[in-house]
C-alpha cells in the first residue's frame, strides 16, 4: 500500500524557485557576453554560475518531493524522498503520535511552503527526521522508533496507524534491519566533506585563472612574450592565443569534476584522487598563466 502526501504547493513553488534561479544565471551570462573580458564579465559568469547551480538543486529538490511517497507492507514502512529511501522495520515502531498532541516543530533542511524535508527536534522524542509536506497539525504524524522518530503527511492518521496496526498483528515475513538506503546522486559528493572540499578547490583554481585573466588582459598588447617557452627568446603569444589557455583550463576542469564524480559513484577513493588531481591540473594552469602573462 503506498501513499502520497499532498506536495501540490510544495511543487508549484519548487519549480518557481528553479526557474527564477536559472532564468537569472541565463541573464548574467548574457551580461557577460555584452562585455570585453575584465573583472565585470568575469565576476558575471561566476555569479551565473553560482544562480545555476542553486537552480539545479532546486531542481533536484523539487524532483524528489515529486517523488516523495510512505509505501506500507508487512515487513517495513518506505519513506521515499528523491534517490534515499528510509527502511523502517513494523516491528522497530513503538509509537505513533498525531502532532495535534505535540506540536510542529521547527525543520532545519528543505523548507519553503508546502515542503517541510529535514531534521527538527521534539523534546519527547529527540531528534526528528521530517519528510512532510503540509504543516497542518491534524495531517502529520511521528513513527517514534528507538533509533529515530519521523515526521510524515498523511490525509488519514487514524487510518494510516490502523494498517501499521494490522500488519504488525500479521507478523513480518521477512527480517529488515533499520536503515537508509541511498542511490544516484545521493552517493555522489554529498556525503563526502572532502570530496566536497577538493571539488570546491578545483573550481576555485579554474575560476583563478580567468580572474587573473581578466585582471591583465587589457594591458597586453596584441602579442606578448611568452616566457615559457626558452628555446627561443623571438616566439611570442597572441592575446587569443592566452584566452584558448583558459579556456582549455575550463575543459579540463568540467571534464574533471565528471570524472571524479561518476567514479566517485562506485569508488569514494577513487573519486578523491580523480578531483585530486583536478585541483593539481588547475594549479599548474593558474601557475602557466601567470607565467605566460609575465
Amino acid at each position: 500500500m503506498q501513499y502520497r502526501p499532498p506536495r501540490d504547493l510544495g511543487l508549484r513553488i519548487g519549480w518557481v524557485l528553479t526557474l527564477w534561479a536559472l532564468s537569472v544565471a541565463l541573464l548574467l551570462i548574457a551580461l557577460g557576453l555584452r562585455e570585453e573580458l575584465g573583472f565585470a564579465s568575469w565576476l558575471a559568469y561566476c555569479a551565473a554560475a553560482v544562480a545555476g547551480a542553486v537552480g539545479l538543486l532546486f531542481g533536484y529538490w523539487t524532483w524528489s518531493l515529486e517523488t516523495l511517497s510512505y509505501r506500507l507492507d508487512r515487513n517495513a514502512l518506505l519513506i521515499r524522498w528523491g534517490h534515499t529511501e528510509q527502511v523502517i522495520p513494523l516491528g522497530s515502531i513503538e509509537q505513533l503520535v498525531p502532532a495535534t498532541a505535540l506540536g510542529m516543530p521547527a525543520v532545519r533542511g528543505v523548507q519553503w511552503w508546502g515542503t517541510q524535508i529535514g531534521r527538527a527536534r521534539l523534546d519527547r522524542f529527540g531528534a526528528v527526521l521530517c519528510y512532510a509536506t503540509e504543516r497542518a497539525p491534524e495531517q502529520m504524524l511521528y513513527v517514534v522508533t528507538p533509533e529515530h522518530a519521523y515526521a510524515i503527511t498523511v490525509e488519514d492518521p487514524q487510518e494510516f496507524a490502523r494498517q501499521i496496526a494490522i500488519r504488525q498483528e500479521l507478523g513480518p515475513t521477512a527480517v529488515l534491519d533499520h536503515h537508509a538506503r541511498r542511490a544516484g546522486p545521493a552517493r555522489l559528493l554529498l556525503d563526502d566533506p572532502l570530496g566536497l572540499t577538493l571539488a570546491g578547490l578545483a573550481i576555485l583554481a579554474g575560476a583563478a585563472v580567468w580572474l587573473q585573466l581578466a585582471l591583465r588582459i587589457a594591458g597586453i598588447p596584441a602579442t606578448v612574450p611568452l616566457h615559457l617557452v626558452t628555446s627561443s627568446a623571438g616566439e611570442v603569444a597572441t592575446r587569443p592565443e592566452l584566452l584558448e589557455l583558459g579556456r582549455t583550463a575550463s575543459v579540463i576542469l568540467v571534464i574533471g569534476l565528471a570524472a571524479g564524480t561518476l567514479l566517485h559513484i562506485r569508488d569514494r577513493l577513487a573519486g578523491r584522487l580523480a578531483l585530486g588531481a583536478a585541483v593539481v591540473v588547475q594549479g599548474v594552469f593558474l601557475a602557466a598563466t601567470a607565467t605566460a602573462i609575465g
